[in-house]
């Protein structure tokens, strides 16, 4: 299967048919048949006919706010994203350890920050908490590409200026001591860490950002978007100029490579292959790490 299936703007069969499947069906189950066929017009409607240049994360963006316009519905994550950073941050004081201990602190943050990334509320509907952590416990084994790793971690070393795009609840605490490792390394660079302008999903917003007290190691700031990923023309100058002006893009999480892929190879994406798709481009078993160069 062709990489450009996720790569291009454009859905790919698959990704629509998952979109429609998780959204056509999604209405209160009381809700009466005419306004149900009303409902469903506009979801397919928004699928077939938005501009070929809307990426996944943006088309979920617009199917979510015909759900909450419509029925009111609106997921509340505030106590669900407390719950992770804590539940993570619990974990702090024996990655710290373990990575002190390491022949390699660098790569053993890299792995742990990778493993946080299966915290996504989005394919399932909720998160094996006993899954996650096994995987930030088997990270130090993770098969990934070993010289897209060697590279990453000597542009890591070289950089001036590093700007890093999060992703979600919990996986933010593990990307707060790769960013301590990578000061670490680099005591010179200047990392900008960015989360999401609004409550989207569980993604990372300030409020996650100041309770893991990610600032302790970065120049935090938010996107201006409520759009899950980073939509060069939904986000703040703010963080464009930050985009532009970096020596190295660190991006976590599959919204971010949907909407960033194939905009420049200062960037470096990481994340889990979490849908059957991603299994089947990159030919991996589910969960696999990936660490890629961008084009």
């Amino acid at each position: 299967m062709p990489l450009d299936e996720i790569t291009s703007a454009s859905l790919s069969p698959r990704c629509m048919r998952c979109m429609l499947d998780k959204f056509l069906d999604s209405c209160p189950e009381n809700t009466p048949w005419r306004t149900r066929t009303d409902y469903m017009r506009r979801v397919l409607r928004t699928v077939a006919e938005g501009p070929e240049s809307l990426t996944a994360p943006e088309i979920g963006h617009e199917l979510r706010a015909i759900l909450r316009e419509m029925f009111g519905i609106e997921r509340d994550f505030t106590e669900i994203k407390r719950h992770f950073n804590e539940l993570v941050l619990g974990l702090e004081p024996q990655l710290t350890a373990r990575m002190a201990s390491s022949d390699d602190p660098l790569d053993l943050a890299i792995r742990c920050s990778l493993a946080g990334n299966f915290i996504d509320f989005g394919p399932t509907g909720d998160v094996d908490e006993a899954k996650l952590l096994q995987l930030v416990e088997d990270s130090a084994h993770m098969e990934l590409d070993e010289e897209a790793m060697a590279d990453l971690k000597a542009r890591i070393a070289h950089a001036h200026s590093i700007t890093f795009l999060t992703d979600n609840c919990g996986e933010v605490v593990l990307d707060k001591l790769l960013m301590r490792e990578i000061t670490r390394v680099n005591p010179a660079v200047q990392i900008t860490a960015i989360v999401r302008g609004a409550e989207t999903s569980n993604d990372a917003t300030m409020v996650d950002a100041r309770q893991v007290g990610l600032n302790a190691f970065a120049r935090v700031i938010h996107n201006g978007s409520d759009v899950a990923g980073t939509c060069p023309a939904r986000v703040n100058e703010q963080t464009r100029a930050a985009l532009r002006q970096s020596d190295l893009v660190i991006s976590k999480g599959l919204a971010n490579y949907e909407t960033l892929s194939g905009r420049g190879k200062n960037t470096y994406f990481l994340f889990l292959c979490k849908c059957a798709l991603y299994v089947e481009v990159f030919d991996v078993p589910p969960y696999t790490g990936m660490v890629m160069r961008g084009v």
